[in-house]
């Protein structure tokens, strides 16, 4: 600030002084607390508009309770409702979960719900995009519209910031509701784009749900231009699950809208119990008073006893995730990661090897997908617990994103889960640790970075 006035220097001393405070109430962990106030007291002119764009949330957007809409109590000693204080959600009984692998499948299964819509379609991803994929959900919503059902279509506008304008028009002239997810109401306005919504969904006339990994794009079916293949996992979910989900929907819609959705009492009418699973879907994100997704991911940790499997894009955890992490495997429960070999972030790349460094060194195996790029989020505790969604194992779901996923206590479930994980550990290596010069020097570095990855 030495080439400004002395009256433009002691105004923006005030002003950084000013945004610190806001930095001392808002940031979700101490060393951001502390980061965000050096920042803004020594270099003001910089800090306040980097503040802006990536500080953390001031309030919720979401009604109260929204998940906890039309669930039913399950019976007690369900492994799951150790977890209920934390996610806001009860856990529910007769609930039908199918497996589904990688994009065509799930597309396939998505496709055929929304093409039997009767009353109303909810949509919502991360990423949309205008390619074929896109227009073969496009093409089923805009008939679904003018079948008379209400489609209503969520995005993230970081995640889908190359839509396009002719996308979303096509879809308004059929009557479809449209709504980009902005960044929530933080302590210097709206602008952000540091907390994204996250979630992946479909419901369809609130008896089919689905959700998991897999965004609106070719590249999830075939991999793309970037990679041989792309291998992911989602979940078709009846019962009352899908409730929940619908629910979480909801809130998203009229934090943005104010509107609510129609009763659920106009919806068809739906079996009482299509399946044996018990579960819950949870969903959390930046707004929250508690921060429920770390809760969340090490409580699922902690209920490991004997195994625990988990597949992630990204790993890098915080420090209270990661000592979850080694707490289990030094209990001597088979802790295995599996991330992919290849990567879509250079940046997420280093900084997973070195999270993977400090891991396998208290025991946990860590092992890189070789066929393509691995996008699951998925993880299996023991023989009978699997979540199922948008989480992955790092700082931004943690902390930052708004996300959601499906947990599932049934032993048959879960036992498909480890067939399919079992299946993609074989086609895996060990990752190399240390790793070749690049990856010392550069690891490092990389996980510094980890809240914004």
């Amino acid at each position: 600030m030495i080439f400004l006035g002395i009256g433009m220097q002691i105004a923006l001393t005030l002003a950084g002084l000013f945004v610190a405070r806001a930095a001392l109430t808002t940031a979700r962990t101490p060393q951001g607390a502390a980061a965000w106030v050096v920042f803004l007291i020594a270099f003001p002119l910089l800090a306040i508009p980097a503040f802006a764009l990536f500080s953390s949330v001031a309030r919720s957007t979401s009604p109260k309770g929204a998940q906890e809409a039309e669930a039913t109590s399950a019976p007690a000693g369900a492994r799951l409702d150790a977890l209920t204080g934390i996610v806001g959600a009860r856990v529910t009984e007769g609930n039908a979960a199918t497996l589904l692998i990688d994009g065509r499948e799930t597309f396939d299964a998505i496709f055929a719900a929304i093409d039997g819509a009767e009353r109303e379609v909810l949509v919502q991803f991360y990423i949309i995009r205008a390619d074929g994929t896109g227009e073969a959900l496009r093409a089923r919503l805009t008939a679904a519209a003018r079948r008379g059902v209400d489609v209503r279509v969520l995005c993230d506008v970081v995640g889908s910031i190359f839509l396009g304008f002719r996308y979303v028009r096509a879809l308004k002239a059929e009557g479809v509701r449209f709504q980009g997810i902005v960044a929530p109401h933080r302590a210097l306005g709206r602008i952000g784009v540091n907390f994204r919504n996250h979630r992946k969904a479909v419901v369809v006339d609130g008896q089919i749900g689905f959700t998991g990994g897999i965004n609106v794009g070719d590249e999830y079916i075939d991999g793309g231009a970037r990679f041989d293949a792309w291998r992911d996992t989602h979940i078709r979910l009846e019962g009352p699950m899908v409730d929940q989900l619908r629910a979480i929907f909801a809130a998203d819609w009229a934090g943005l809208t104010g509107e609510t959705l129609r009763p659920a009492a106009e919806l068809p009418s739906k079996p009482e119990a299509p399946g044996p699973c018990q579960g819950l879907v949870a969903g959390f994100g930046a707004t929250d008073a508690l921060e429920r997704g770390s809760l969340l991911l090490c409580g699922l940790v902690g209920l490991a006893t004997r195994r625990l499997w988990i597949a992630t894009p990204y790993l890098v955890p915080h420090a209270d995730l990661a000592t979850a992490l080694k707490l289990v495997a030094l209990r001597g429960a088979d802790v295995r990661i599996l991330i992919p070999a290849p990567s879509d972030n250079v940046l997420a790349w280093y900084a997973s090897r070195a999270a993977a460094r400090d891991l396998v060194a208290a025991g946990i195996a860590v092992h890189a997908y070789r066929p393509g790029f691995m996008h699951s989020k998925v993880m299996l505790i023991d023989d009978d617990v699997a979540s199922i969604g948008t989480v992955n194992l790092d700082i931004r779901s943690a902390l930052l994103n708004f996300e959601e996923t499906a947990l599932i206590e049934n032993r048959n479930f879960a036992a498909r889960v480890e067939a399919m994980l079992a299946e993609d550990f074989a086609r895996a290596t060990p990752v190399e640790i240390p790793g070749p010069w690049h990856v010392r020097a550069l690891a490092p570095v990389a996980r510094l970075f980890g809240p914004l990855l």
